[in-house]
């Protein structure tokens, strides 16, 4: 099989990950396939902010966790998660990354959702795994997560569209379950 449609084909949501970090090198690289994703009009109004420092990605954990439990949140397993000290929002992954782009550009959340399935496919190819996180492009606009946004110096006149938790599997990846019947159509 063509090995750019076998990585595409085999690529998993992970979400347990070994406490090994990903080497700079190969955070670059992943990066750098975010970059040239396709992108409204060639504009890459984009910025990708990587975290490794475990510091950082704490206080990223402890910032969702005071979003949910200081808003009206609907979802109770949501609460219940973040009122056990013990969970941790981003899965104990060693980086996490953020793709923000300009708040006001009807482009931003294709932009970013390419570059980060770039990046994802990216890190599948060097035997790295990644999930999609949804929970801090949800919150991108609350104070709390607008005063960290700024200390990761993500622009004011940016929001979050996109993030993801990046590192090696931890145990076994499951392959995917069967495809749904009737998700295609081919008129010929």
């Amino acid at each position: 099989m063509n090995p750019v449609i076998e990585n595409l084909l085999t690529r998993r949501s992970i979400r347990s990950f070994q406490n090994k970090q990903i080497p700079l090198e190969d955070l670059e690289l992943i990066l750098k396939a975010g970059s040239y994703a396709p992108n409204g009009m060639g504009l890459q109004a984009w910025k990708f902010t990587a975290i490794q420092n475990p510091d950082i990605l704490k206080k990223v954990d402890n910032v969702i966790r005071q979003v949910i439990l200081s808003s009206p949140v609907e979802n109770e397993r949501l609460i219940e998660r973040a009122k056990d000290p013990n969970h941790n929002f981003l899965n104990n992954a060693p980086t996490y990354i953020i793709v923000s782009h300009l708040k006001d550009s009807p482009l931003a959340m294709a932009d970013c959702a390419l570059a980060l399935g770039n990046m994802m496919l990216a890190a599948h190819s060097l035997g790295i795994g990644s999930c999609w996180f949804n929970s801090l492009p949800r919150m991108t606009n609350h104070p709390l997560v607008r005063e960290l946004l700024t200390e990761l110096e993500i622009p004011e006149n940016h929001n979050v569209y996109a993030a993801g938790v990046f590192g090696y599997p931890e145990g076994e990846i499951k392959p995917a379950t069967p495809r749904r019947e009737g998700i295609i159509k081919i008129f010929e």
